[in-house]
């Protein structure tokens, strides 16, 4: 029972009620009255739209609502912003794991992966309240809205006066920093005059059975809505402080002034959390709630701890309890969080409902992260991905014998794997036996049963001349389980099945098999061998884990770890670049110390590679350590081969798994004794404490970098929605690089270029000239200078990928090889969406870029901008407006000197032209200070028609052959 609408002016009559209450505070801030729509979500019921006939909702209606979680309608600036905002070490942590490069992802998908590691790390029972916090040092450089609501809070007093109280309740406001800041300075300092004591006494005695009543249903209740427990007798106090400040006595009103009446200003860490809660639910930050339960990320935790609160012991029936467990391992804080910013209600009276919806929810994340170069975002795309990683997990989690049940697993499906993997689950099942797992380290209950089962596994492996290492003991464990012979053919050929499944796995992260269904295929359709060496092809050329970027990252922590001597450094980089270069071999390095008897360790190896790379020709190695002699390597028997498989495999294995600090305890000498089995076997060893600090400055720093990349500039940000480029912090990075003044592209690539092996007798203005020529004669059609720019970028993969090979390369210079492959890419797609090109040129020994673009006008005109920047000249830029044969130049200098030159030449240079295009020629020339290269990105055309008509032969033609002709007499102009 409710005193609904009680209050003193109910029951005692006054004269003119004051409506100062309702006016604006003195802060300026206007009241916000509006309620917060999410506080009680509005179930669902079976007449709303998103329902069928049935009751049931439709996946399709659903995904349309839940829709893009926090990239919902966002604008590219907000989504940028908001991942500058939310996005910290931990997320750049979880998305390299599996196998994205957080600088190469779009803002859009950046958000998704924002809310899927929350979830994720929420699961794991993590603290993610910090995530996407700010520091002290970030609040004080805020700027806007965040800054604005962080200095209100300033003001705050530590708890709350009655009538500031009183004012929030009997406005309906809710304890936002806006609120209550207004409250504080807007409430009326004392009660109304007329509302007497006398008066208040008489009132509860006239209505004392409804207010006891009110009381009792509090307490019957058992609502927690107060931070603590509040007497009865409390209770009927503060309803006669609600009587006295005319405020409306009900049981959400007595609930209310309770929570107000015990609050108190939370800290600035509180404040800063709440903060990052409300931008989440893409409120502004002044709309921050000061008491705890009121925003939807709290009620999401709530609902969340209530559903991981109940016994499955306590459903009555078999379904409901399957479906309580479902849910129990699928929800998580921020996927509840989402659905009710949503509006979708999260029943947890109704599991059957909830299950589904989180079903769906986790669809709908996949979908983003999964979306194919066309945009589309399938089901089906998500649905295999989920069923390839489920029964990925469900294989890793087999009994290891598994592998006993297949004579050559490398032929068999991925499916049938899988099949045979969850057929042994359960024969080992119904045997109540315990076993040691496929994807797993041998657990510690299991540790002693395996050793005194498997007492003489290294003298089997003596016996069989095998060395004792891990992977040859687990071999022989999987035939023992399976009761097969062991020999030194079954235990070799059971150590390289092991090791190919492991490799395929290793290399199928979650980005590996997005990847490899957005390309269109069937992972589980398959065979071991395919899928292995499809996951490793992609694994090396995408994400954080392709070659170049664990390249990269091996050297930064090398040169970053304070620890390590330079010469150590130099020798642990030495064996990465060793085992790429047996990697990249297949192992043919292996082989031949195999075929010779040799032992085949790192030193050993390291001897072959070196001679082999010098001389061309294969080595033998004899006892004398550096004595080389010819040799004819003799055929691999059939275990010799499978041997070098393993052990090609082990040397990727090691090198995925080294890091300079794991290196450094073991020290160099025992490094190059061991074989690549061994070493990877020790990196793959337990985490040390200095590797952890190495990962997570390395984490750090490029969290920096991408952070910095999202401080862009308008200007940069106008240039990726001209050309549809995608909002990554690598491209905004390469763009921000090609708008710099005197951007270095030309000079930073063709210098590179011209130390590769294959261009040893040309310098760098001999590769400029001839990409010059290039260029030249590709300037007729927008078809061949795209083509044009595709060679620029093939050159620049192909200087990126020689550099491993390289000598003294320092990770800077593997960063700004990276950034001169972006803005290759930002330049192809300039060429392909608006017909703007980047050329390198050389004069008088000075490298640059020239900046051209076509604009196409009506029937016969159109426009031709070229723009160039050089210590000696300056920036020039020329435009040239064709109109039915006729053309006027516009010749602008950023200095006297320039336009001095270059006027004095315009006879010349219009004769020429019109000789070369047949078009006649007038040029004018002027200086204008402060005009850019970059001016050509950001166009303003004036009343100029532009249309995207790239049919129009004979205006095509017209365009690129002016272009073409000012090419040719570039070099005489300067």
């Amino acid at each position: 029972m409710q005193i609904e609408g009680l209050k003193v002016t109910d029951y005692i009559k006054t004269e003119g009620a004051s409506d100062q209450l309702m006016g604006v505070g003195t802060s300026g801030i206007k009241d916000d009255k509006k309620t917060n729509t999410n506080k009680e979500l509005k179930a669902l019921s079976v007449d709303n739209a998103y329902y069928n006939n049935k009751g049931v909702m439709t996946d399709e209606d659903f995904t349309k609502e839940v829709k893009e979680a926090s990239a919902l309608g966002m604008s590219t600036v907000d989504k940028i912003k908001n991942v500058e905002r939310a996005w910290g070490e931990e997320a750049t942590e979880k998305t390299r794991e599996d196998g994205h490069d957080p600088m190469d992802m779009e803002a859009e998908t950046l958000i998704t992966v924002v809310d899927e590691i929350k979830m994720n790390l929420a699961k794991a029972g993590a603290d993610i309240s910090k995530m996407g916090g700010l520091s002290d040092a970030e609040i004080e450089a805020m700027s806007g809205s965040i800054a604005q609501a962080v200095a209100m809070t300033k003001g705050l007093s530590d708890t709350l006066p009655v009538e500031a109280q009183a004012y929030l309740v009997k406005n309906d406001l809710e304890p936002t920093i806006t609120n209550i800041y207004n409250a504080q300075y807007s409430a009326p300092v004392k009660a109304p005059e007329e509302t007497s004591d006398e008066d208040i006494i008489s009132l509860i005695e006239l209505v004392e059975g409804k207010v006891n009543s009110l009381i009792e249903q509090i307490e019957s209740e058992d609502v927690k809505f107060a931070r603590n427990p509040v007497p009865p007798v409390e209770l009927k106090n503060m309803v006669a402080t609600m009587l006295k400040q005319d405020v409306p006595v009900t049981k959400e009103h007595l609930e209310y002034m309770v929570q107000l009446d015990q609050y108190e200003k939370p800290s600035e860490e509180i404040i800063v959390s709440a903060i990052s809660d409300i931008l989440a639910e893409g409120k502004d930050p002044s709309e921050a709630y000061l008491i705890e339960g009121y925003s939807l990320m709290d009620q999401a935790k709530k609902t969340f701890e209530e559903v991981m609160g109940m016994d499955v012991n306590d459903l009555a029936s078999v379904t409901a309890q399957r479906q309580l467990t479902e849910i129990q391992l699928t929800m998580t804080v921020e996927a509840t969080f989402t659905m009710m910013k949503n509006g979708i209600d999260v029943n947890t009276n109704d599991l059957s409902d909830l299950l589904d919806k989180l079903k769906l929810q986790e669809t709908n994340l996949l979908k983003i992260l999964m979306k194919a170069e066309t945009g589309e975002k399938t089901d089906s795309n998500v649905n295999l991905f989920k069923e390839v990683m489920n029964e990925m997990a469900e294989i890793q989690s087999a009994p290891v014998a598994a592998f006993g049940r297949f004579s050559n697993i490398g032929m068999e499906t991925f499916s049938y794997v899988h099949e045979v993997s969850v057929s042994v689950t359960a024969e080992y099942s119904r045997m109540e036996m315990t076993y040691e797992a496929v994807g797993t380290e041998v657990r510690k209950d299991l540790g002693d049963s395996l050793n005194k089962a498997f007492q003489n596994v290294d003298d089997i492996l003596a016996d069989l001349d095998i060395e004792a290492t891990e992977a040859s003991q687990k071999a022989v464990r999987i035939l023992a389980y399976n009761q097969m012979e062991i020999t030194a053919e079954s235990v070799t050929n059971m150590k390289a099945q092991t090791e190919l499944v492991g490799r395929t796995f290793k290399s199928m992260t979650p980005a590996v098999v997005s990847e490899m269904i957005k390309r269109g295929n069937n992972p589980l359709d398959m065979t071991m061998n395919d899928l292995k060496n499809m996951a490793e092809n992609i694994k090396a050329e995408m994400g954080s884990t392709s070659d170049e970027e664990s390249y990269a990252k091996f050297l930064w922590k090398a040169e970053h770890n304070s620890e390590i001597s330079a010469e150590e450094r130099e020798a642990y980089v030495g064996v990465y670049r060793l085992l790429h270069q047996v990697e990249k071999s297949d192992g043919a390095a292996i082989g031949a110390l195999i075929s010779q008897g040799m032992d085949v360790t790192l030193r050993n190896l390291m001897t072959a590679v070196r001679s082999s790379k010098h001389t061309g020709k294969d080595y033998e190695i004899n006892d004398k350590f550096g004595a080389l002699d010819e040799m004819v390597v003799r055929d691999l028997s059939i275990t010799e081969q499978i041997e070098k498989v393993f052990l090609t495999n082990r040397c990727r294995d090691a090198k995925e798994a080294m890091t300079p600090a794991k290196m450094h305890i073991l020290g160099e000498d025992i490094i190059l004794n061991m074989n690549p089995d061994e070493f990877a076997q020790a990196m793959e060893a337990g985490t040390t404490t200095s590797e952890q600090l190495e990962e997570k400055a390395y984490n750090q720093y490029v969290t920096a970098q991408l952070k910095e990349a999202f401080e862009s500039s308008e200007e940069v940000e106008s240039v990726l929605q001209q050309y549809n480029l995608p909002t990554t912090a690598n491209m905004i990075t390469a763009v921000q690089a090609l708008m710099q003044k005197g951007s270095s592209l030309s000079k930073d690539l063709y210098g590179r270029a011209a130390k590769l092996q294959e261009n040893q007798d040309m310098d760098i203005e001999d590769l400029i000239n001839l990409a010059y020529q290039r260029f030249d004669e590709a300037c007729h059609s927008p078809e061949a200078m795209k083509e044009a720019e595709e060679v620029l970028g093939d050159l620049a993969e192909r200087v990126m990928k020689s550099m491993e090979e390289m000598e003294d390369i320092k990770s800077i210079d593997l960063d700004n090889m990276k950034l001169i492959i972006q803005q290759t890419k930002a330049i192809q797609q300039m060429a392909d969406t608006g017909e703007t090109y980047r050329i390198p040129i050389a004069i008088d020994g000075e490298v640059g870029d020239m900046n051209l673009r076509i604009v196409r006008g009506q029937q016969e005109t159109g426009l031709v901008k070229m723009a160039v920047y050089l210590q000696q000249t300056s920036t020039v830029s020329t435009t040239f407006r064709y109109e039915a044969g006729k053309v006027k130049a516009s010749v602008e200098c950023a200095t006297a000197e320039t336009r001095e030159r270059l006027a004095s030449q315009a006879d010349k240079l219009s004769e020429y032209m019109q000789e070369q295009t047949g078009f006649s020629f007038t040029f004018s020339f002027t200086r204008e200070a402060g005009i850019s290269v970059n001016d050509i990105y950001n166009w303003q055309l004036g009343n100029f028609q532009e249309v995207e008509n790239r049919d129009n032969e004979i205006q095509t033609e017209a365009l690129y052959s002016i272009a073409r002709s000012y090419l040719n007499v570039i070099g005489e102009m300067f």
